[in-house]
């Protein structure tokens, strides 16, 4: 209940900005994009696209022609200026007191108080009066001393012989808005969203079709995932609570199968399920009040922890289920405790340490997660100990009173309970006085039809399983014990009786055959090797597109932006300490500069580079002019050009002057190939690389750069994260498991268990990138759960390799069966749900839980039965079976 409080600042902590949650809190970009803003910030009234990166109030369109065609025929180009002057002239928002309605042109970022008006579009529709003078070189047209970039207002474009543009199949459409002020920010922020809702819900067309993208649409998309958890978390909830309620039914052992309504324990299960939602409120409140920030991705963690709380229900039932009956309560909780306890700490710990490894990550995002879900699942421990163990102590005292399940009144059983023990007392002393007796037989009261204590209805327990320390109070005659094993193994058995004495008796025996032995090593080879596979092409980066839902009306401006990126855009270059270019010697190291950026795989060649210096020498030689080291040539001519040009503003918006010195100056160059996150991560490397051989101080950014950060760090933190996890997780199964041999293989099956689940990931169509970190760091904890359980089960049972491999089979099979399958019905419902992040999730915890099951019902029963007991070297101490 305090810790609830925490939720009052929920609304607050919470943090949406995809540049910030899914990169390196160091990361180079940031830096890089301090540079630029201090250098070149944003002047309100001397706006220029593309010269600043502190833009936050913008919406762009991308528009194509419905046809598939090029967007250069006249008819196109007239239905877009139709949308570009509505959106300019026609689309407003109210101010707060009612009085005015401001449009675009109350809130655009201006030069000289004049709104950009997507020029573009009309020059296009004069481009026959205007050929003359304009040349649509692509991707910089233009005359020579006044550059027109093309790359970034057109995309998919096709080019003639000599480089000019042909046409293009998309156009894009620009609109920045004021952000300078609170209030400003604010209306340009509504004015975002009555563009948005213009375009989605009112615009249409039978000329063009369009996508767009506005600043807080990658964080409206984010928000809507979340949204979408909601109802999938309720239904998956009711669906695991359905799933234990029902398990929590026992059947008695008639052919009517009728409820047995006294050993049944569905409050249990309800206390079960109560727990996972007690674990996440306290340890999100918890969070909450220390002020630990979180995001969209935290939404998941409901689903881990009820799938590990359910998990850790159905083994500590299962222990409780083998006690006998006829201990009380408080010994049937202690052997439970002594037994479950292990089991469910291994499962508690393991999944601890994994996530607090994952803290250790440089992403925010992850490191987020990884916070919450470490304290939810020690919260889930300490509820699991306390409150669910006390919730199984009072239905223990409503079993033993032979009390209703559901209701707590006496059954019929409950009133001759006294009589029945008091008869039972009777046969006793009787056994006593004949044992008195040198010539009579001993008496075998366990054998008895009359035995008042041996039960129509042990749960989840096989005789032959029944640890040694659980076992009657009084203990019978060996032809007691004959005559006891005889009566379970033909006598009628419970469903859950059913399903123990199948794993045991039947499947056990089964896959220890040699033939299955046999194939099982086939499987297992062909299983390893096409997830070797999958791992070895393995791909790498998280698109901006799969943060939403494919629905979602960005996913389409992803999708189409991605053409632009093919050919275009451009790379920022910044000269922080430029040169004295008087000197030629420093003329041709900078040209030299220039050059290394131009001859790359991912850059267009000088034909994409725009710079005022190679316009100034091309005017110069368009003038025939000698090049000369003199002042007046590269001070004071270089200087009025600069002012009295035609690309004036734009030089002007790319220079910091100091009186008629150079401060500092940039530059930009076309890139190409740069679509798909590796190329990205590549060509960023690469770049900053020839950036940190210039001299002059060289810094370089993009747009892009954010996320190649991300793409950089992922594999290296990874390997990291899974290296130190592993390590931890074998330190900790050799401590809980109380023979080294048994730990090695737990080691080794969480090594396989990952293998897999990393492989066919990414054949499933997973890419190695933030989100799926978080999934595989999730897998290893649930790799450690299902492999250990069968393996300890196996080193606390008794016998030669193959009754104890039988014996693990019995205890703990059918609970790891339950865990598994519980896991994976409660998460199909994620499925539904079209959205990257989402769908993540469920395939990484589907393939854990099936391979792990797979490894913890198959694979590793088969491999403890190649060793002889010896090979493990088990302390008899350990031994409970």
């Amino acid at each position: 209940m305090a810790c609830s409080i925490g939720f009052l600042r929920m609304k607050d902590l919470r943090v949406d900005d995809p540049a910030y949650v899914f990169t390196p809190s160091d990361a180079r970009w940031r830096r890089e994009i301090n540079v630029f803003n201090e250098n070149w910030p944003l002047d309100e009234n001397k706006f220029l696209p593309g010269k600043s990166f502190e833009t936050k109030r913008f919406v762009n369109i991308l528009i194509r022609a419905k046809d598939g065609g090029s967007i250069m025929r006249d008819n196109v180009l007239q239905e877009i200026q139709i949308l570009n002057n509505w959106i300019m002239n026609n689309i407003s928002v109210p101010t707060d007191d009612l009085k005015f309605n401001l449009t675009y042109q109350d809130l655009c970022l201006s030069y000289d108080w004049v709104c950009g008006a997507n020029e573009h579009i009309q020059m296009l529709i004069r481009r026959n009066d205007v050929n003359q003078v304009l040349d649509l070189h692509f991707p910089r047209g233009g005359t020579k001393d006044t550059p027109v970039y093309l790359g970034s207002i057109f995309g998919d474009v096709n080019v003639f012989e000599n480089g000019t543009l042909s046409d293009a199949k998309l156009t894009q459409l620009f609109y920045f808005l004021k952000q300078d002020q609170k209030m400003v920010e604010e209306y340009s922020s509504k004015f975002s969203y009555a563009i948005e809702t213009f375009l989605n819900q009112v615009y249409t067309s039978d000329v063009i079709s369009l996508s767009f993208a506005h600043y807080q649409s990658l964080e409206d998309g984010l928000d809507e995932n979340a949204k979408a958890f909601v109802p999938n978390f309720v239904v998956s909830f009711f669906v695991l609570a359905m799933y234990a309620l029902i398990s929590s039914f026992s059947l008695k052992s008639s052919s009517a199968k009728k409820i047995d309504w006294i050993s049944s324990k569905p409050w249990l299960a309800a206390a079960g399920m109560f727990t996972t939602v007690l674990s996440i409120v306290s340890a999100f409140g918890f969070l909450f009040l220390l002020g630990v920030h979180y995001n969209v991705i935290n939404t998941i963690i409901p689903f881990l922890i009820i799938a590990i709380g359910i998990d850790d229900m159905f083994l500590m039932n299962a222990c409780w289920d083998q006690t006998s009956k006829s201990l009380t309560v408080p010994e049937r909780m202690s052997k439970t405790l002594s037994h479950a306890g292990v089991a469910v700490t291994i499962t508690n710990v393991t999944d601890i340490m994994s996530f607090a490894i994952g803290c250790i990550t440089d992403l925010p995002g992850i490191q987020f997660f990884c916070i919450y879900a470490c304290v939810s699942v020690a919260f889930s421990y300490l509820y699991q100990l306390t409150f669910f163990s006390g919730a199984m102590a009072i239905m223990g005292e409503v079993e033993r009173e032979k009390r209703h399940c559901l209701f707590f009144y006496r059954t019929l059983c409950s009133v001759d309970i006294s009589k029945m023990n008091e008869e039972a007392d009777s046969k006793l002393q009787q056994i006593k006085n004949i044992s008195r007796s040198a010539s009579p037989a001993p008496f075998n009261y366990l054998s008895s039809s009359n035995s008042s204590f041996s039960s129509d209805t042990d749960s989840f327990s096989s005789k032959k399983t029944i640890p040694a320390e659980f076992a009657w109070k009084e203990q019978p005659s060996p032809s007691s014990s004959i005559s006891e094993k005889s009566k379970n193994s033909h006598g009628p058995h419970e469903e859950k009786d059913r399903i123990v004495h199948f794993l045991g008796q039947v499947y056990g025996p089964f896959i220890l055959s040699n033939s299955v032995r046999l194939f099982s090593a086939v499987i297992f080879a062909i299983y390893l090797v096409i997830a070797l596979y999958g791992c070895y092409n393995f791909r790498e980066g998280l698109n901006p597109g799969n943060l939403v839902t494919n629905d979602h009306y960005i996913a389409k401006y992803f999708s189409d932006i991605k053409n632009f990126w093919r050919i275009g855009p451009q790379l920022h270059v910044a000269v922080l300490n430029p040169p004295n270019l008087t000197l030629g010697e420093n003329r041709d190291k900078l040209l030299d500069v220039v050059k290394s950026f131009e001859n790359t795989p991912y850059t267009l060649g000088r034909e994409g580079t725009v710079f005022f210096l190679l316009e100034y020498m091309n005017y110069l030689t368009d003038l025939n002019v000698e090049i000369a080291d003199t002042e007046k040539l590269w001070n004071t001519k270089l200087n009025s050009w600069l002012k009295y040009t035609g690309g004036s503003t734009q030089w002007a918006s790319n220079i910091r002057m100091n009186g008629t010195e150079f401060q500092s100056f940039r530059f930009q160059i076309a890139l190409k190939n740069f679509v798909e996150p590796n190329d990205h991560k590549h060509a960023a490397k690469l770049l900053r690389e020839i950036a940190d051989r210039q001299p002059y101080n060289v810094v370089v950014y993009h747009e892009a750069f954010p996320f190649a950060d991300q793409y950089l760090i992922i594999l290296p933190a990874t390997i990291q994260n899974v290296v130190i996890s592993l390590l931890c997780m074998a330190v900790v199964s050799f401590l809980l498991v109380p023979s080294l041999p048994s730990g090695f293989v737990i080691f080794v099956s969480i090594v396989s268990i990952n293998i897999g689940v990393f492989g066919y990931m990414t054949l499933w169509g997973v890419n190695l990138d933030a989100v799926s970190m978080i999934s595989i760091i999730m897998s290893i904890g649930f790799a450690v759960d299902l492999s250990a359980h069968i393996i300890y089960a196996f080193v606390t049972s008794y016998g030669d390799t193959k009754q104890r491999v039988i014996g693990a089979l019995e205890s703990l099979g059918w609970p790891i069966f339950q865990g598994a399958s519980s896991t994976i019905a409660g998460i199909s419902i994620l499925y539904t749900v079209d959205a990257y992040i989402i769908l993540v999730f469920f395939k990484t915890i589907w393939l854990t839980m099936l391979i792990g099951a797979i490894h913890g019902l198959f694979f590793i029963p088969v491999f403890l039965s190649l060793f002889p007991v010896e090979f493990f070297r088990i302390p008899k101490s350990s031994e409970l079976h």
